[in-house]
């Protein structure tokens, strides 16, 4: 029993002196590869991993006998090998270890195929360097994702003996390395290389057949080019087989640097996703909206970004953090936009959206696989070609039904063609039927207008013409016409205050039928006004209150509309010393030609169309002065919307609203001329029209000597000083022998200081009658007549100033005054709606606060 548990002692203690088993595998078939990757079921397979570096010396002296004097570990091989503990900055120096035993078999040469290695590698076998790939302690990235195959010398197998290969790896990536993919063979060399080519041109020859694919819609793009979605779908294969064959072995035979190529394939993958995402898009004819505009923007960024940049691994990193995200988000736009296709029962989005899922599954192994999660071989290139097969279904269909169709046109063509011209001659015969009808409405509008637009002037000092050019044309029984809504209606007007004629260019809104009756509208309630103005009650009316009521009763007609009528307009009255009055409803700017030179006479939008609502808070009456020959040309909007043919063949419509300016000088302000410059100059695609006034002065005006001057200066300086009796009898001297306005002028100002109202409105009225510009004088008439008890009278120079100018606080005041002391409570109300826009709030509170309290 004693001896038995002696035995038993020293057994156990001779176990635990024993070393470690040495795993190997066995080459039992020399003509047979043997792999030497690592199975899950066998931990033998396993290889040996040592983090720790080793000499020359200890590599060439490794033996099976000192093996485990070193800390090797058991990993699994390919896979990624286990983070570095030591937290390194620097490039990280790792030894994979594997004993074989060769077949005995002197004749024959073995190679080993070591699969994908990041990144460089000194391979040993027998402690002998029998392959090695980049260029050892480089800083740049050598062949991360290049299969190695080294032959092996037959003088280096020790048959019958266990053999070590050993392997030495740098790193360049911090958290990855190691044989990560691809296998593990060793074996006889014909067998890896036929095995390794045929593995690579198999690839290719997909890559092939994708290239004939994106051919072939980069065909049909090239067709008909409206249909897009082939061109991308054309991009989408090139930018495929161009990333697949960066990532083939057999790029390498091209000679083209690491670096380069690393760089090419980082910038075509961010092509990828975002071509299958407009190709959908085109496909389904998809908005392209502004999540899709900022993803592409994001790529874009991303794409300069690996253009620029040199540094590998800060690419990657940027790839797989911050790229491939966004491709998550392209995604759901690709399913959104097949969902809502599968709503509408297509059934090309079915079988796309089967090949797609297919692809999809594929790029998540294979990214997966990238990130070291498992080891599995690529299989993107295999799948796509199911994606491939959805859209060859897609064609295929398209093809037959397109085929059919010819079929059932081929069978039935003629009698189509008889079935077509019978409903096409009828159709055509219910045209012109409507044709016809349509030009008699057109002949019959136009006949109304043409006795409407006249052209009448009896002032000798003015010079007057109109053009008027409608874009639609018609052809009536053999007649042609014309027919829109622009019109110019020139008309005379005799007033207590002289003769004057009257103008009117407006543009209605609309076209053809639509324009012409706005035309209509204006030009029937206009020559009525015109009619009116023979009675007594209207001769009595001042120029500004007669073109105010010729205003308001054509805005109240168009407001009557309700907005489907609306018109611009200018409305004008000249008299024969060339003074206008006139008022601008949002019609282009007047122009003014004068010594060669034209310009606005006008700076800004005052008033809105004809048919505004509240427009009458907008109105004002506008006057100037026209000199000795003046042309005023009024024109509509068509003056300005030509169409300009540019040097490339390309026309844009003109914007520059000054360029009729140009024209007007060079026509020297002659209408038919500019008439023939805009034309050379462009194509008018609107109504045009203009009304042309040059006015010619014929009165002699005698100038003012020096010496009259001069006296004049000498009364002014005395009134400044205070010598107001002294300054008013020199001046009253003065004017018996030169009555000039500007005399009276400042004799009524005078008698107004002193208070005397019949004698400032004797001097003020003949000034204003001469020189009807000093509209500053109106408010001292008025405040004049008011302190005399003429209301009435006092009313309407107030009112004149203030259809002027509505801005004079004075003047407003007095004139809300004055309605108040008359009790006119309809011309208040109507008045107040003018100052609606008036900045002064206080001021417009307080008299809507008066009117309120006469109505209490």
């Amino acid at each position: 029993m004693i001896k038995k548990f002696i035995i038993l002692l020293v057994v156990s203690f001779s176990q635990m002196d024993a070393e470690p088993i040495l795993d190997f595998n066995i080459q039992t078939d020399p003509k047979s590869n043997l792999s030497l990757d690592s199975s899950s079921s066998d931990p033998s397979s396993n290889w040996y991993f040592l983090d720790h570096q080793l000499s020359e010396s200890d590599i060439q002296n490794l033996s099976e006998e000192n093996f485990f004097n070193y800390q090797w570990k058991r990993i699994k091989i390919p896979g990624n090998l286990p983070p570095n503990q030591k937290n390194e900055t620097n490039q990280r120096t790792v030894f994979l270890a594997k004993w074989v035993q060769f077949h005995e078999n002197p004749n024959e040469q073995y190679s080993l195929r070591l699969g994908i290695i990041n990144d460089r590698d000194r391979t040993f076998l027998n402690g002998n360097l029998i392959g090695k790939t980049g260029e050892w302690n480089s800083p740049q990235p050598q062949y991360y994702d290049k299969v190695r195959i080294y032959p092996i010398p037959a003088s280096l197998v020790q048959s019958g003996k266990k053999n070590l290969i050993l392997i030495q790896i740098q790193l360049y990536f911090q958290k990855s390395g190691g044989i990560e993919q691809d296998k593990i063979i060793l074996g006889p060399s014909n067998l890896i290389q036929s095995q390794f080519f045929k593995d690579e041109f198999l690839k290719l020859i997909f890559l092939t057949v994708y290239v004939t694919v994106g051919s072939y819609f980069l065909f049909l793009y090239l067709r008909r080019r409206k249909n897009r979605e082939n061109l991308f779908f054309a991009l989408f294969s090139f930018s495929f087989v161009l990333y697949n064959f960066l990532r083939n072995q057999l790029k390498y035979e091209l000679g083209i640097s690491f670096l380069t190529m690393k760089k090419c394939e980082y910038m075509v993958i961010l092509l990828l996703v975002p071509l299958m995402y407009h190709f959908l898009r085109t496909l389904f004819r998809e908005r392209y909206g502004k999540f899709g505009r900022i993803l592409d923007g994001i790529q874009t960024l991303f794409f300069f970004y690996f253009l620029l940049n040199h540094e590998i691994q800060t690419s990657n990193f940027v790839l797989t953090n911050f790229v491939q995200p966004t491709w998550l988000l392209y995604v759901i736009l690709i399913f959104m936009i097949l969902f809502r296709n599968w709503k509408k029962k297509e059934k090309k989005a079915i079988y796309i959206t089967f090949g797609l899922i297919i692809v999809l599954i594929a790029a998540l192994i294979d990214t997966a696989t990238n990130r070291n999660f498992w080891v599995f071989p690529r299989i993107m290139g295999y799948a796509f070609l199911f994606f491939n097969g959805s859209l060859a279904i897609i064609l295929a269909n398209s093809f037959v039904k397109l085929n059919e169709q010819v079929e059932d046109l081929n069978r039935n063509l003629e009698r189509k063609v008889e079935d077509r011209t019978v409903a096409l001659h009828d159709s055509l015969f219910q045209l012109q039927n409507l044709k016809e009808k349509q030009d008699g409405d057109y002949f019959l509008t136009s006949l109304l207008i043409q006795p409407l637009a006249r052209i009448e002037n009896k002032i000798p000092e003015l010079s007057i013409e109109s053009y008027v050019n409608q874009y639609k044309k018609f052809l009536f029984r053999g007649k042609t016409g014309e027919i829109g809504g622009d019109i110019c209606i020139v008309g005379n007007i005799q007033l207590e205050s002289g003769d004057y004629t009257v103008f009117a260019n407006a543009d209605a809104m609309g076209k053809s039928i639509q324009g012409a009756g706005g035309a209509l509208v204006l030009g029937v309630v206009f020559q009525a006004v015109l009619s009116r103005s023979k009675s007594s009650y209207t001769k009595k009316r001042p120029p500004e209150l007669w073109l105010k009521d010729l205003y308001v009763e054509l805005q109240a007609v168009f407001a009557s509309f309700d907005g489907s009528m609306l018109s611009s307009v200018v409305l004008g009255m000249v008299g024969r010393d060339g003074f206008v009055y006139y008022t601008n409803a949002e019609h282009p700017w007047s122009i003014l030609y004068r010594d060669g030179v034209a310009s606005f006479i006008e700076t800004e939008l005052s008033m809105r169309k004809l048919g505004f609502p509240k427009n009458n808070s907008q109105f004002q009456i506008k006057t100037f002065s026209l000199l000795d020959g003046d042309v005023l040309l009024i024109g509509s909007d068509g003056r300005d919307d030509i169409s300009i043919k540019q040097t490339t063949g390309e026309r844009y419509i003109n914007e520059d609203e000054t360029l009729i300016l140009r024209f007007v000088e060079r026509s020297e302000g002659e209408l038919l001329p500019l008439v023939r410059e805009i034309n050379e100059n462009g194509e008018i695609t609107d109504d045009i029209s203009f009304i042309r006034i040059a006015y010619q002065d014929k009165t002699d005006k005698k100038m003012i000597s020096e010496d009259i001057r001069n006296q004049f200066l000498e009364i002014q300086s005395n009134a400044k000083a205070g010598h107001l009796d002294q300054a008013l009898g020199d001046l009253l001297r003065l004017i018996e022998t030169n009555p000039h306005p500007n005399f009276h002028s400042f004799a009524g100002k005078i008698y107004f200081q002193k208070k005397l109202w019949n004698e400032s409105i004797t001097h003020l009225k003949i000034a204003v009658n001469e020189n009807p510009t000093k509209e500053t004088l109106f408010y001292m008439i008025a405040k004049s007549e008011f302190q005399l008890g003429n209301f009435q009278e006092a009313i309407l120079w107030s009112e004149r100033y203030f259809l002027r100018n509505k801005e004079n606080k004075r003047n407003t005041k007095l004139f809300f005054h004055l309605l108040d002391i008359s009790q006119n409570r309809e011309k208040k109300s109507f008045y107040l709606e003018f100052l609606s826009h008036v900045e002064n709030k206080e001021l417009l509170e307080s008299l809507m606060q008066s009117d309120k309290h006469q109505m209490i």
